[in-house]
């Protein structure tokens, strides 16, 4: 027994070590930027049909010399990254949007009543959407779920006052959020993605974004610089599970939200505190109430067909 665990040992240490992959170009090479969403794909009641094709936690290191998040300067963030797209089969068709998360600082006013708690929330409504669509279907949440999916740290006293935590205890805890979320979400099946099928495929959603928002006296103001992309908050939703012949339940608010391009006035310097304003960095930032390029790698789009793939039923038990 001893001489085959030997055997076995110099075995693995005679096997060639793998070449590290060396800067060229792969099939992981992207050509072309993905296509975005566009308005004219969007149906009848301004929603579009996709699906979500995947999910990821990616690193980040925020310079000394970067202009935002300050105090995380210096230190590794995780981010949290949901791409969605159109249902086209041939995948150079589709139509690309990411959503992402990145942690929020901890100061005295992103704690519970502080002028920017919706750093905070919004992050955590968004992700309670998400759970609510795909993992847990109008059943609450387990104790363990909750407590998983809690920051580790308090930053405030049982007066509600501020208590200052070390920038680096603040990103731990959010990466840890970030990850043990991404492990809910890929393991809620039996040890598959919530987002397919029990035989693999993506389950057909319906999607809302958004290209303007009505800002009060403001008037119509971009979301993500004149891009479509997801509302800085979920609202009423914004993903909801596609079913056929059956009217979805969040909607296009024609009054105050439009995806269709239209002549505004840009000023040079846009006010970052309007709901949904602007764009062009991570939910968790800190610059305003934002959605961005990150959020918005592509805008929506199905192309006016089917939510299916063309030939393909509707799975009888999506979940």
């Amino acid at each position: 027994m001893a001489e085959n665990n030997e055997a076995k040992a110099a075995g693995a240490q005679a096997a060639p070590a793998k070449p590290a992959r060396r800067r060229g170009i792969s099939n992981e090479t992207v050509g072309t930027t993905r296509l975005r969403f566009s308005h004219v794909d969007a149906k009848p009641n301004g929603l579009f049909v996709g699906h979500l094709e995947d999910v990821q936690i990616t690193k980040v290191d925020i310079k000394e010399d970067s202009a935002g998040m300050p105090s995380f300067r210096g230190i590794e963030l995780s981010r949290l990254v949901f791409t969605f797209a159109s249902n086209d089969e041939d995948k150079a068709k589709r139509r690309y949007q990411t959503l992402s998360f990145l942690p929020v600082e901890s100061n005295v006013n992103t704690i519970p009543d502080g002028k920017e708690e919706w750093k905070v929330t919004r992050i955590f409504n968004y992700l309670k959407h998400i759970l609510d669509v795909y993992v847990l279907r109008g059943a609450p949440m387990t104790a363990e779920m909750e407590d998983a999916l809690a920051l580790p740290f308090e930053d405030f006293d049982e007066q509600g006052e501020y208590v200052s935590i070390d920038p680096k205890v603040v990103a731990e805890g959010w990466n840890k959020l970030f990850e043990n979320f991404f492990n809910i979400f890929n393991t809620a099946k039996d040890g598959a993605p919530a987002w397919k099928t029990k035989d693999g495929k993506f389950i057909p959603i319906w999607i809302k974004l958004i290209r303007y928002i009505k800002a009060g006296q403001k008037g119509w103001v971009e979301v993500d610089r004149g891009n479509l992309s997801f509302p800085t908050y979920p609202g009423e939703g914004v993903i909801e599970v596609f079913v056929q012949n059956t009217t979805p339940t969040i909607k296009l608010d024609a009054t105050r939200e439009a995806i269709k391009p239209m002549n505004i006035e840009k000023k040079k310097t846009p006010n970052l505190s309007i709901p949904g304003a602007v764009g062009g960095v991570d939910m968790g930032a800190g610059v305003g109430p934002v959605m961005g390029s990150e959020m918005g790698m592509g805008s929506y789009g199905f192309g006016g067909g089917s939510a299916l793939a063309p030939g393909e039923d509707m799975p009888e038990d999506i979940f």
